[in-house]
């Protein structure tokens, strides 16, 4: 090598040497920068309770029950909820706003799913009154009333003065009295929320007589499924990220106060919806992420985390691939749960028990399409 290459090498080294320096020091300017960057949110401590365990004997305890379930439709790819009409006739939303309606044969074989209706937004909680008219929570658009030919009617969208954020789930009373949530003044799922671990959401009630839209609770953790009881002496309402069920009461001497339903959840609860036996399924969204429960109690942690854009984030907070569905008793006992332990059917949001069968649906993040399992296999 000659002496003119040996120069031009060790040059070329030297460049190089430079460079990658220059490149650790913007990295570690950038670094420092992140670190001395206010936190949008100031976060709550929280010491959350240890997961319940799948592996001692228990209702907890793993299965395969859900592993068996078998695809009635993926035309709805997210079916947020699940509902059924007088005939018998399957509902699902789509997170594209379609709303889809499937028809079952004497064998109760699924026949190809239609477009009921077109909400232009998500349509998430779906409930039939007594006049045959089909209510929706629909989080971009508010409650919403779609009636047989599928023409859509915005029932509420403020509440106090003020907006109605995120329209998610819902129930309807005997009298036509509408419960549903509104999950969040965020008014759309942020990581940021998770980290800062404070109330958010509410519990509202929509009268059709009067068309006035109340209160009935706030500063909920996540407001999420809502569902009444068989009495119609309560009302249950999910929050979703403290793990547990609160319930309003609507009769008797403890009418107008709330207490905790059920608590320590395997993982966040989504909706509620209840069977002809008074039970109460709850569809578990993802089982516990340890790193949120580690979080919660290291708020520098949460403040740091919430700094984090939200487009880095979404994989992060995927639903783990356990499929889960948790079934209570009328008095907040836990009666049963429901596992894919392989992650075939997983990120299930509802559990609805309609004949013979659990039918089953999710969200974004999870797997696809409507699924069922026999409740006695």
């Amino acid at each position: 090598m000659s002496t003119e290459q040996k120069q031009r090498k060790r040059s070329t080294g030297q460049q190089i040497r430079r460079w990658s320096l220059t490149l650790l020091g913007v990295i570690v300017l950038g670094i420092v920068v992140f670190l001395l960057m206010p936190a949008p949110v100031e976060p709550a401590v929280w010491s959350a309770p240890a997961a319940p365990s799948f592996e001692k004997e228990g209702p907890w305890k793993e299965n395969n029950k859900l592993s068996s379930a078998e695809l009635v439709t993926d035309r709805a790819k997210f079916p947020e909820f699940i509902t059924f009409d007088k005939e018998g006739r399957l509902y699902a939303g789509d997170s594209d706003g379609k709303i889809y309606r499937v028809t079952f044969d004497a064998e109760d074989k699924a026949q190809p799913a239609e477009v009921f209706a077109d909400t232009h937004g998500t349509p998430n909680g779906l409930k039939f009154d007594a006049a045959g008219n089909l209510i929706v929570a629909d989080i971009q658009k508010g409650l919403l009333s779609i009636d047989p030919n599928g023409n859509i009617e915005v029932l509420t969208t403020e509440v106090d003065g003020g907006p109605i954020y995120l329209a998610n789930e819902l129930d309807i009373a005997q009298d036509g009295t509408i419960y549903f949530s509104d999950t969040s003044n965020y008014g759309k799922v942020m990581f940021k929320e998770i980290a800062e671990n404070k109330p958010h959401g509410r519990l509202l009630k929509y009268d059709p007589v009067t068309k006035q839209t109340t209160v009935l609770l706030e500063d909920l953790y996540f407001a999420n499924g809502v569902v009444l009881s068989a009495e119609e002496d309560f009302v249950l309402v999910a929050e979703s990220y403290h793990y547990q069920l609160t319930r309003y009461w609507l009769k008797g001497p403890k009418q107008g106060t709330s207490d905790i339903f059920a608590e320590n959840l395997a993982g966040f609860p989504d909706n509620i919806t209840r069977d002809a036996q008074g039970h109460f399924w709850v569809g578990v969204f993802t089982t516990r992420l340890p790193f949120a429960d580690y979080m919660h109690s290291h708020p520098w942690l949460a403040a740091t985390m919430s700094k984090v854009p939200q487009s880095l984030l979404n994989g992060a907070s995927a639903p783990v691939k356990h499929g889960l569905v948790a079934e209570y008793g009328p008095e907040g006992e836990l009666v049963n749960s429901w596992h894919d332990p392989e992650g075939t059917l997983y990120g299930i949001t509802t559990a609805v028990s309609q004949g013979k069968y659990l039918y089953l649906g999710t969200a974004p993040g999870g797997s696809q399409g409507v699924h069922r399992v026999l409740l006695k296999p």
